[in-house]
């Protein structure tokens, strides 16, 4: 399975949530089991998932890189911490997929504007 969709097949928010982060199905997972269920401990989270710790951890990583997680820091009454993972609320990743499109569309703008200065075959076209 490829890591993330490509335009042409993005037909769902889920597709456009992949596409604009590069995700696979697994951290969409992790990212959904993570708002519905956090702030909850990697393990915990895994427990309620079925999976493996290191893997929801992996994916969690991912998805704080991205900023579709986030991890909260808390102590414990006898000394120690240890961390909480939460997602963002759907209206922040709303904003975030919108920004991700319209720094797209100004890519693409701004290469053809420029598709006429370049010979293609250095383009590999």
């Amino acid at each position: 399975m490829p890591p993330h969709k490509s335009i042409a097949t993005i037909a769902s928010c889920k597709d456009i949530v992949q596409c604009a982060f590069s995700l696979n199905d697994f951290e969409v997972e992790v990212f959904r089991a993570a708002a519905r269920h956090g702030p909850l401990r990697a393990d915990e989270l895994a427990e309620r998932m079925g999976r493996e710790r290191s893997a929801v951890y992996r994916a969690l990583q991912k998805l704080m890189s991205c900023g579709m997680c986030v991890r909260e820091t808390r102590s414990m009454e006898k000394g120690g911490y240890y961390h909480v993972y939460s997602a963002i609320d759907r209206e922040a990743l709303k904003a975030k997929m919108e920004q991700c499109v319209e720094e797209w569309n100004r890519r693409m703008r701004d290469a053809l504007s420029r598709f006429d200065e370049h010979d293609l075959a250095h383009d590999g076209l």
